[in-house]
């Protein structure tokens, strides 16, 4: 199984997993953080996704919740068992009043509804770059 650096340098990603069944939204999340400098794998599905990380670990995975088979939830909770210093953010069109919450109660952190989505997750990224 592939760890991450370990150290107590300052956390600098580099490398990020899209799971998403929309083809459209990976190929945005892919074209956008490649063009940040951002390593990018995108899989269409929440099996590509555990099947990513039991080969290379992601700095940050954004996570769709609502796919077919293995669903974000799921992913959230592998990524967090296996990599717990990894960054997940979970992002759906299909979100509730409590969706935030129980992602957050889960160990997600960051909830972003897609209509919303590209200019938070850049905001985001931006953030934790400045701070290296």
């Amino acid at each position: 199984m592939p760890s991450p650096e370990t150290g107590d340098t300052i956390f600098s990603p580099k490398k990020i997993l899209v799971a998403d069944d929309e083809y459209l939204i990976r190929w945005s999340l892919t074209e956008v953080l490649s063009e940040e400098g951002y390593e990018v794998k995108a899989v269409e599905n929440g099996e590509g996704a555990l099947e990513a990380i039991k080969n290379e670990y992601f700095d940050f995975v954004i996570t769709d919740l609502v796919m077919p088979g293995i669903n974000g939830w799921q992913v959230l909770k592998r990524v967090k068992e296996t990599y717990p210093k990894a960054k997940v953010i979970v992002i759906t069109a299909y979100g509730q009043q409590d969706t935030e919450v129980i992602a957050k109660e889960r160990g997600a952190d960051a909830y972003i509804e897609k209509p919303e989505m590209l200019d938070k997750i850049m905001m985001l990224l931006r953030g934790v770059r400045e701070g290296d």
